[in-house]
């Protein structure tokens, strides 16, 4: 993400907190609607610019040895951490913190989950390395 489209994302969000603060007022359901559309565009922008940085943890999978298994848990743990983070912001934003805390919950047991597969590849490594 280039300088300019950092400044752009950090614009948006001072221009929807600012609007939205307005918007509270007469409606908390706008106001929220319009936090989770800016934080869409938002996140929308930086998964963009975070495309060359995929292409280069790619590249570098090939010598992981394990056939990239790692760098796939690694890209899905972090969308889901990135999604159940705004997940769970957007719910406190609503007044509802244990709706937040529930899908906290959620994301960290799928993140244990996709990264089980993995481990158990890590571990069988080890073990084959200890056995000579």
């Amino acid at each position: 993400m280039s300088a300019g489209e950092l400044l752009a994302a950090v614009l948006c969000a001072l221009a929807a907190a600012v609007l939205g603060a307005l918007v509270k007022r007469g409606s908390k359901e706008y106001a929220l609607l319009l936090s989770a559309g800016a934080a869409a565009l938002i996140v929308a922008a930086a998964l963009n610019g975070a495309v060359p940085l995929v292409e280069r943890l790619r590249e570098l999978a090939g010598a992981d040895g394990l056939g990239g298994r790692c760098l796939e848990a690694m890209l899905r743990a972090a969308g889901l951490t990135l999604i159940g983070q705004m997940a769970g912001q957007l719910c406190k934003d609503a007044g509802e913190a244990a709706l937040a805390n529930g899908v906290e919950l959620a994301v960290k047991v799928a993140v244990l989950t996709i990264c089980l597969p993995v481990l158990a590849a890590l571990m069988e490594t080890l073990g084959e390395i200890l056995s000579l």
